[in-house]
Order: structure tokens, then C-alpha cells, then sequence
């Protein structure tokens, strides 16, 4: 314990360093700010709906019951879900690793040391059930200090779990995989509290509108003295489930001690099959595909936009302004995936340059990918828009342009990152475009995107044309004529700057 806390100490002091004026308040203060912040809202949210469900009585619980148990289930393997793979990806030895490897420390403390940094710095999944717990004891008539004695008992067990867990999964998990799905769980994280925000009410209707034998079968899943998410919410009328919970906790502890001692701390590889590798169009493309999904930043760009369109579309109850954002937002991924595949290439250079392959062979992968793969991203949008709003399906004729845009964006953001002075960055590979051509291109897409998408499916916008033109025929003209015209003129501009990207592809040296 005494290695631990030393560590701990140790972890803090270099996790507080920052610069400016937050040297002044240590980042754990900075990290329980935040999360009072966020805590609270649904605190209050859940309140409201605690007390409002609790007058509906189910054997010798409530509505209230139900609903907390389902969230403990929710919140907890959610929990579970985005902590583990961040703490196998911390498992990696890197030079703070491999100097505590290189004292006597034993390998557990390693472990927790590395826990509680991982929870510093991913604290949302716990805050999401900490403040859930007293909300529910204080609509139960209990004092909310029982509840928060129980979310922290939980947390500690998940936390217990957590650890070996990741022991067991960092023993053959790489961590390019584990990154990959923090990344998702933390997108998930986020969209459930939105969810919560905006859904909660509606569901406790839906609660108080259900068959009674519904709810009860319902329950007695929920209250199985084998459903361990349901301990804590047991735990405010049944003392008996605390010992539970710290029995287990210990036990889990004791079992993540000795299988922590197996830990090596190395990134896992696996051995593949030599394949015979060709120098062809189609090998480079297959190439290229891979590298966009390699990075986890890569898979948030891809998740992002997906996940920020069907929240914007429910909120506002429209498939416009989400159809218009979700072009946006993709199509300056598009630019930013293109450019960081053009970088990717330029860090062996001149390797690549000693292959049987053309300039042209070597670069449109690059183009043309990206633009693809957010082009079905769009298609996918488009459909669950059909199913969700009853978008016209002469929508569909928007492919097309769509896909032509975003080979615009990654030909502009291609072009722009090869007329930079410095293409290399080794120390920051998020850094490849500076914020004046990512504005740039930002505002090009919200330029054409906006002429071409919103006169089609806006009201508003087709009424102010009618007004200013004074004529319908004219109007649906020139509704029609904008993408055509807009298509055309990016087919040519992407023509030439191809023909630049080439030239600037061969004065690389």
C-alpha cells in the first residue's frame, strides 16, 4: 500500500503541472469542478422523476426502483465498458513505465497507480451514477448520504472489476484496439447523458402507462440477488447488500493483485502470414483504407458526425438542419483524412517514390477514399432519415453531389497540406493543417453546401426566392440549376488541382 501511495503522490504532482493561470488550482479540483457541473443537471432531472414514480408502489418497492436499477444496469456496464480498454491502453511500456519497471515496485501498485490516473482522466461514466444514487435516496425519504455511501461502495466494486478485468484482457489486447474502443465508449458516454437530458421525461411517462404485471416481472429480474448492478439501489433499504458489496470488492481486489503480477507491459502483436504484396492501383487503395481506420482519432471522425446529426435531427424535430451540419462536419473530416493520409505517405518518403507506381497511382487513393467512405456515411443518413422524418426520396439525388463535394474537400485539403512549408510534424500528428485553410475549406463547404441543399428542402428559404423573384418556374429553375452548376464547377477545379498535387508531388525531394 505504502509503494501505491507513493506512486499516487508521485502521479498527481506531475498530473497538476499546467501552465497560465490554472497553476493555481490543482487539476483534481479542476476534474471535481467539471463533473459537480455535469453531475448536478441530471441530478436534478432524476430527482424530479424519482419523486414522481415513487407514488406508484410494486410489491414493497416502486416505479422509482425500477427506473434506478435500470440505470445502475445502463450506467455500470457503460462504466465497465469505456474504463477497461482505457486502462489496458495505459498497460503499453513507455519511459514512465519502464522507470517505475526498473524499481522495486511491485507491479500491482503499477496498476493501481495507473487506475487512478485513467479515472482522473475519464471521470464522466462515474459521475453519471454518483449523483444518481443520493437523488433516489432523497425521493425515497432517505438521506442522501446513504445514497452517496452506495454509489461510492459501487463505484469501488466496478473499480475492483475494472482492474482485473483489464489484467486478464491486457494480457493478449493490443492497444491500438483497446484506444479504438475508448474512443467509441466515450462518443457512447456522451450521447446517453444527452439522451438523458432530452428522453427521461418522455420514458417515465411511458413507466407510468404500463401493464402492472409488466412492471413486475420487470422488477424481479432487476431485484435477483445475482444482478450486482442492483446492489447499491437494494443497499439504501437493505443494509445487508453494503457487506455485499465490500465483500466482493475485496475479493476482487485480492484476485486483481496476483493476476497483476502477470502484466509485461508490452504492446501485443500478432503474427500474420506473409502475403504477396503488389504494387498495383488497387493495392495502394486497399492501402489507404486501412490507414483511415487505423488511428482512433480516425474512428471518432467517422462516429462523430453519424452520432451529431441523429441528436441534432431529434432535438429539432427536422432532417434539414442535421442533413446541412452532417455535410459540414463531414466534409471537413474528409479534407483532414485526406491530408493526414498524404502525411502518413510523406514520413517513409522517398520510399514511396521508388515504386513501380505513378504520381497519380500515389495520390488519388489518398482523394478519393476518404470522399467515399463518408459519401456511404451520408447515404446511411439519408435513410435513417427516411424511416425516422419521411424524407422525400427524390433526396437521394443529393449522392452524387455529395460525393463530389467531399472530393473537393480532400482534393483542397491535399493541396493545402503540400504547399505547406513543414509537412512533417513528428511531435504532433493531430497537426496537419493549420486553422487558416481548415477555416478555409469550412467555409467553402458551408458556402456551396448551404446555396445547394437548403433551397431544395427549406421552406423558409424557397418562400424568401419566391419573394425576391416574383416567379415560381424561375424559382424551381434555379433550385435545380444550383447543384448542376455547382458540380460542374467543382469537377474543374478538382481536375486542376490534381494536376498541381501531381506537380507538387514530384518536386518532393
Amino acid at each position: 500500500m505504502r509503494q501505491f501511495l507513493v506512486l499516487l503522490k508521485y502521479g498527481l504532482k506531475t498530473f497538476n503541472r499546467s501552465s497560465g493561470r490554472m497553476r493555481r488550482f490543482p487539476s483534481f479540483v479542476l476534474i471535481l469542478a467539471a463533473s459537480i457541473a455535469f453531475g448536478l443537471p441530471i441530478a436534478s432531472i432524476f430527482f424530479e422523476m424519482f419523486k414522481v414514480l415513487s407514488s406508484f408502489p410494486i410489491e414493497k418497492y416502486d416505479l422509482s426502483s425500477l427506473l434506478a436499477m435500470q440505470w445502475s444496469l445502463v450506467s455500470g456496464f457503460l462504466f465497465l465498458v469505456s474504463f477497461i480498454p482505457n486502462l489496458v491502453s495505459s498497460f503499453v511500456r513507455n519511459e514512465e513505465l519502464q522507470l517505475l519497471l526498473a524499481l522495486p515496485i511491485r507491479r500491482w501498485a503499477i496498476v493501481s497507480y495507473q487506475m487512478c490516473l485513467t479515472l482522473l482522466l475519464q471521470p464522466l461514466p462515474v459521475v453519471l451514477y454518483v449523483f444518481v444514487l443520493p437523488a433516489y435516496a432523497l425521493a425515497r425519504g432517505k438521506h442522501p448520504l446513504f445514497g452517496l455511501m452506495s454509489a461510492v461502495l459501487f463505484t469501488m466494486m466496478l473499480l475492483s472489476l475494472s482492474v482485473l478485468l483489464s489484467c486478464f484482457v491486457g494480457l493478449f489486447l493490443s492497444r491500438s484496439t483497446a484506444k479504438r474502443l475508448t474512443v467509441v465508449s466515450l462518443i457512447v458516454t456522451v450521447v446517453i447523458f444527452l439522451m438523458v437530458s432530452q428522453f427521461l421525461p418522455t420514458y417515465a411517462k411511458e413507466l407510468l402507462n404500463s401493464d402492472v404485471h409488466t412492471l413486475t416481472l420487470s422488477l424481479k429480474r432487476f431485484i435477483h440477488p445475482l444482478n450486482i448492478f442492483g446492489w447499491p439501489v437494494k443497499a439504501i433499504d437493505e443494509p445487508l447488500y453494503v457487506f455485499f458489496m465490500l465483500l466482493f470488492s475485496f475479493s476482487l481486489l485480492i484476485a486483481s493483485v496476483q493476476v497483476s503480477e502477470w502484466l509485461t507491459f508490452e504492446q501485443k502483436s500478432f503474427a500474420q502470414p506473409a502475403k504477396k504484396i503488389s504494387f498495383s492501383g488497387g493495392g495502394l487503395f486497399w492501402k489507404d483504407f486501412k490507414l483511415l481506420f487505423r488511428s482512433e482519432q480516425s474512428i471518432f471522425t467517422l462516429i462523430y458526425p453519424v452520432v451529431f446529426g441523429i441528436l441534432l435531427a431529434i432535438v429539432a424535430r427536422s432532417f434539414v438542419p442535421a442533413l446541412l451540419m452532417v455535410t459540414i462536419i463531414s466534409g471537413t473530416y474528409v479534407s483532414y483524412s485526406a491530408a493526414s493520409l498524404t502525411k502518413q505517405e510523406l514520413s517513409c518518403w522517398p520510399l514511396p517514390a521508388t515504386f513501380p507506381v505513378s504520381e497519380l497511382q500515389l495520390f488519388l487513393p489518398k482523394l478519393f477514399i476518404p470522399s467515399f467512405v463518408y459519401s456511404v456515411i451520408f447515404a446511411g443518413m439519408l435513410v435513417f432519415f427516411y424511416v425516422w422524418f419521411s424524407l422525400p426520396i427524390f433526396a437521394y439525388i443529393l449522392l452524387p453531389f455529395v460525393f463530389i463535394l467531399y472530393s473537393f474537400a480532400s482534393t483542397l485539403g491535399t493541396f493545402f497540406y503540400l504547399k505547406q512549408p513543414t509537412k512533417v510534424e513528428l511531435v504532433n500528428p493531430s497537426r496537419v493543417l493549420n486553422p487558416t485553410k481548415i477555416l478555409t475549406i469550412q467555409g467553402l463547404i458551408l458556402l456551396i453546401s448551404s446555396i445547394s441543399i437548403l433551397p431544395i428542402f427549406s421552406e423558409q428559404f424557397q418562400s424568401l426566392l419566391f419573394m425576391i423573384f416574383k416567379s415560381t418556374s424561375f424559382v424551381t429553375s434555379l433550385i435545380c440549376a444550383l447543384p448542376i452548376v455547382f458540380c460542374a464547377t467543382m469537377i474543374l477545379l478538382i481536375k486542376k488541382l490534381i494536376k498541381r498535387i501531381g506537380y507538387l508531388f514530384r518536386r518532393i525531394e
